[in-house]
């Protein structure tokens, strides 16, 4: 991995060489260090390392010299052990490392930043983070958020500092600001002022802000499940984002149980498509959580009242996996006996049969089909649930 020297040593000259009065290894180091002579330069700062003299200044200064030699794996573990020793300095330089035109530079800075352990040092660089985040250099604070997005280490500390580059007039920084927002994503979803500045990137007409909304949605998941209902809106009406949409929903999952309640009226004008998508996530969920999906078996009941055959048969296919419906399911159960469709009722039956005695409010409408109805298998199935119910 090469790099031009002009470019290596102007940046070295932004990175002064620590150095001290005490300590005869690490001076005669710093000493050999100037004179170009960094073999030696090394030597001496690992016996001063050895005899625990100025540790985070001479690990500090080997890393500039594994830098200044393009070998940046070395330089960085010698600024992670330069920072666990709390050396202001390795961190100026790893932060400023973050904005190095090489790729792979970027990514070995904020994987170093993330891997600090001691929380002084962490404290420390958060402060310094803070300070770039609040400065007037634009290109700074893009910079700092590029390398953020590499960060493997809970931001939360800063999650303030980040809310508040919404406000920029800068629509990188507002963009980038977007994609970092997920890795806080509870603060900013819990925060409501926050919370509706993203939404309302979604009824911008600037596309790159209105897709970096709909991709930071989509990965707050959870968090963002009060944004369902304009998503849902974004993927109906709009074609260019309608994929993007669909699959911030997909990544949102089920809706909270209060939004679920109304979900048949919401969804009853959309696409089936986007029924189907829910279905998904109701299958999802049964597949992790098989006792919190029965909570929402009264809702994906609702879903057997929609035309469509695919639909009908999704949702049939759901409530197999989420098993035998909870007692809290009985009243929509005997809704859906008044069901004009034989295969809902047919469902419907069954399922108030297999809930047995709990289901005996369900006696008197099953008496009813048994007298009434002219199918001999809905007659027999509802035969059967009486004797079970019984």
């Amino acid at each position: 991995m090469k790099i031009q020297k002009f470019v290596v040593l102007f940046l070295m000259a932004c990175m002064p060489i620590v150095i001290s009065c005490k300590g005869d290894y690490f001076d005669k180091a710093v000493s050999y260090q100037n004179d170009g002579e960094y073999e030696k330069a090394i030597d001496f700062y690992n016996r001063a390392i050895d005899e625990n003299d100025h540790v985070a200044d001479s690990e500090k200064n080997v890393g500039d010299i594994y830098f200044l030699h393009d070998q940046f794996e070395y330089a960085f573990s010698c600024y992670e052990r330069a920072m666990e020793a709390v050396s202001p300095e390795a961190m100026d330089t790893t932060i400023k490392l973050g904005s190095f035109g090489d790729a792979s530079v970027r990514k070995l800075a904020a994987r170093t930043l993330s891997n600090i352990k001691n929380k002084k040092a962490q404290n420390i660089i958060f402060k310094k983070l803070v300070e770039v985040l609040n400065s007037n250099d634009e290109n700074k604070i893009i910079d700092a958020l590029e390398m953020m997005l590499q960060f493997e280490r809970d931001l939360s500390p800063i999650a303030p500092n980040l809310m508040a580059l919404l406000d920029s007039k800068n629509i990188v920084i507002k963009q980038k600001t977007l994609l970092i927002l997920p890795k806080v994503a509870e603060d900013a979803c819990n925060d409501e002022e926050c919370f509706n500045k993203i939404m309302g990137y979604l009824n911008q007409n600037n596309e790159i802000l209105k897709t970096s909304a709909i991709e930071c949605l989509g990965n707050m998941q959870k968090y963002a499940k009060k944004a369902l209902p304009v998503l849902v809106g974004i993927a109906v009406n709009d074609k260019l984002n309608k994929e993007q949409a669909l699959n911030a929903i997909g990544q949102i999952g089920v809706p909270s149980k209060e939004n679920a309640a109304n979900m048949y009226s919401f969804l009853k004008d959309k696409p089936n498509e986007i029924k189907i998508k829910f279905l998904d996530m109701f299958e999802d969920l049964a597949s992790k959580d098989d006792n919190t999906a029965k909570e929402y078996v009264p809702y994906i009941l609702m879903f057997l009242k929609y035309d469509d055959l695919n639909v009908k048969q999704k949702t049939r296919a759901v409530l197999t996996k989420v098993g035998k419906a909870a007692p809290e399911t009985i009243p929509a159960l005997i809704d859906l006996l008044q069901d004009n469709n034989n295969e809902i009722v047919s469902r419907a039956i069954y399922e108030l049969g297999d809930l047995g005695k709990a289901a005996s409010g369900a006696v008197a409408p099953l008496k009813k089909i048994v007298e009434t109805t002219q199918d001999k298998d809905i007659k027999k199935i509802a035969s059967d649930a009486l004797q079970k119910i019984r």
